[in-house]
């Protein structure tokens, strides 16, 4: 088990940039006449996620996973990241549709980087104990009212969603969730800019 608080994202402005040039959003509509305005309003959404992380590394196999159809055989990891509570206020304070969109393609853009890190730093522990990792496997992710799922959350497999609403509750008690203020209530993670994860590892052939 690790818990992590914290750990510092990059700010991909440039990427937010595309992301919103490629979804047509009408930044003048937004309130944004300038760039600069632009970047401050992303950067103050930055400044107000408080990203945390809990996994678990298993070789044994979990009843809930199980239940919400992982059919992998063998160690995996179970992983939460959020970008906490503040940021999902802020945005919700927000009352311009445009301004709303910008707000959740730059959270979407947190999002990915932060699952990168985490997933980066998975498999640097996984090499420690000659495993290597394949495609992670979404158990949640937010949906927004405005904005595209991106392609990385678009593009990944993907559990029932029957079936991992009711396994939810108890994988967050595995990992102890409540260690990132995550919990889940009324259907679906809280906070809302929260991913779950399950991460499958296969074990290297040869000697270590």
């Amino acid at each position: 088990m690790r818990k992590i608080r914290k750990f510092k994202i990059s700010l991909h402005y440039k990427e937010i940039l595309r992301r919103l040039k490629s979804a047509e959003v009408d930044l003048n509509a937004a309130g944004f006449t300038s760039e600069s305005a632009l970047a401050v309003f992303i950067s103050s959404l930055h400044q107000a996620a408080d990203t945390g992380v809990v996994y678990e590394f298993s070789e044994g196999s979990c009843l809930e996973l199980v239940s919400a159809g992982f059919e992998h055989q063998g160690p995996f990891s179970l992983c939460v990241i959020t970008l906490g509570k503040e940021i999902e206020n802020q945005i919700a304070c927000l009352t311009n549709i445009s301004q709303i969109t910008v707000a959740n393609i730059a959270v979407y853009e947190f999002l990915r980087t932060a699952l990168n890190f985490v997933v980066e730093l998975l498999k640097e522990e996984g090499q420690k104990e000659n495993l290597i990792t394949q495609n992670f496997e979404l158990l949640s992710a937010p949906v927004f009212s405005y904005g595209t799922e991106p392609k990385f959350l678009r593009e990944a497999k993907r559990f029932d969603i029957a079936l991992v609403k009711k396994a939810l509750p108890d994988l967050l008690k595995r990992v102890e969730a409540q260690k990132i203020n995550v919990s889940f209530e009324n259907n679906a993670l809280n906070p809302k800019a929260t991913v779950a994860f399950v991460i499958p590892w296969l074990k290297k052939k040869g000697k270590k």
